[in-house]
Order: C-alpha cells, then structure tokens, then sequence
C-alpha cells in the first residue's frame, strides 16, 4: 500500500468555504423572509380595496332601485350613519318611503363597511353641485386604515366611485 503524498492536499471542503455558504444560504433566506412578508402584506392591501369596491358598488346599486331617493338627496351623506333608523325596511306589508328606504340602505352600507375595513369612514356627495334634475353625479369614497407598504407606519386609504343616476 502506498502512503498518501503530503504534496497534494485531500479533496474537500475546508471550515471557511462551508461557513461562507451557511451564510450565503442564511442571507437568501433572510430575503425571501421578506419578500414574503412583503406579499402578505400587499395581499392584504388588495383585499381590503377590493372589500371597498364591492361595498361601495352596493351602495350604488341600492341608489339605483330608490331614484326618488336620490333625486331627493336622501343618500348624500358627510358620514357614515352611527345609529339605526326607526324603520329598516324589511317588512313586507308596511311599505317605506323613499327617504326611509335611503336611511336603511345608508346603515346597512355602514354596517358592512364595519364589518370589512378596519376603521372606515364615507362620504357620498354630488360631484358637482347638487340638482334637483335628479340627474347629478354622485361620488362614493370610502376612507379606512391601512399600514404603509414598509409595516412601520399607519396611514389611510381609500376607493370612489362615481354613480350616475
């Protein structure tokens, strides 16, 4: 048997090439934590602006079935409602008003939004000056809490929509 030449070093790695790849892998995994937590975040982002789409074209599609409520400017609000109104308008025999219609349609929309955005708030003026044509545009924008895309700091966000009677 022959003795190992001590001219020519084992095949191998050494100590410092296997530590510098830990920590290379190490880095890599650190990034991708990241990114990650980063794509959460920016899902959750799109979920609630898409939770605001849906509610605020609710509100819109429940302005379509009461004109007489809109023409009258009974969904032209500054804020959301903080009280339920006397009538919700889930009778069937007891017909409602088209003022009592717009109340009960403005609480629920309040109460959705509770429900789905954290911290919101909603206005639903006239784009323009108010008419009594009834044919005014009307802006739904609807404000919540949101966290900035870096997760340090608090900020708000917010979706409109323009309904045309």
């Amino acid at each position: 048997m022959n003795a190992p030449d001590p001219r020519h070093a084992p095949d191998g790695f050494s100590l410092i090439e296997a530590l510098v790849a830990m920590v290379v892998v190490a880095v890599g995994l650190l990034g991708l934590a990241a990114m990650i937590t980063a794509g959460l975040r920016s899902n959750q982002v799109a979920a609630l602006q898409g939770l605001a789409a849906i509610d605020s074209e609710n509100i819109t599609g429940l302005m379509a079935a009461n004109p007489a409520g809109v023409e009258a400017g009974n969904y032209v609000i500054s804020a959301l409602p903080t009280s339920a109104p006397g009538n919700l308008c889930e009778s069937a025999t007891a017909a409602c008003s088209p003022a009592e219609e717009a109340q009960a349609d403005l609480w629920s929309f309040a109460q959705t939004l509770e429900n789905n955005l954290p911290n919101p708030t909603a206005q639903i003026q006239c784009a323009v000056p108010c008419s009594t044509t009834g044919n005014t545009p009307i802006v739904v924008t609807v404000t919540w809490s949101t966290v900035t895309p870096n997760g340090k700091a608090q900020s708000t966000a917010s979706y409109s929509t323009v309904y045309q009677p």
